[in-house]
């Protein structure tokens, strides 16, 4: 397996072939995410093999990104473990090898979450509080009469 590329004349005769690499951040094109940073390698683990229509991936992937808390802006860690993601390719589709980086990728950038909080619960969420509404003791259910 060479530049994150499985050959297919190496899986011929039920081989599955094992996956243990490191991929730098910078070959992931995530250099546009500003608000993403990316210190260490990505860790992708798995395996690969073949069925008689299909080359089947299976990987686990962990990495960590620094991401700005949603409360204060600071920058905090936050680790993703990505576990049991496959990936199938007809082999009518593969030549001759099949990258698959652009899914690893995608993945990972599906993955990260939209709002990350400084340690599960900033600091700076009591400031907030004179901002948000207040529970109001009485409510109105407006459906609560309608009969099914």
């Amino acid at each position: 397996m060479n530049n994150f590329k499985i050959y297919l004349a190496g899986l011929k005769n039920n081989q599955t072939e094992k996956i243990d690499s490191l991929i730098d951040p910078n070959l992931l094109n995530l250099s546009n995410e500003k608000e993403l940073v990316f210190e260490k390698p990505f860790k992708i683990t798995g395996k690969v093999y073949l069925t008689q229509e299909s080359l089947i991936m299976n990987f686990d992937i962990n990495f960590t990104v620094s991401i700005p808390c949603s409360i204060c802006n600071n920058f905090t860690n936050k680790t993703i473990n990505i576990k049991s993601f496959y990936i199938t390719e007809d082999l009518k589709n593969i030549s001759l090898a099949y990258d698959y980086l652009k899914e690893i990728r995608n993945v990972c950038v599906l993955e990260i979450p939209s709002f990350v909080e400084c340690s599960d619960k900033c600091k700076k969420r009591e400031e907030l509080n004179k901002y948000l509404r207040k529970d109001e003791g009485d409510k109105h259910y407006p459906f609560t009469s309608l009969e099914i």
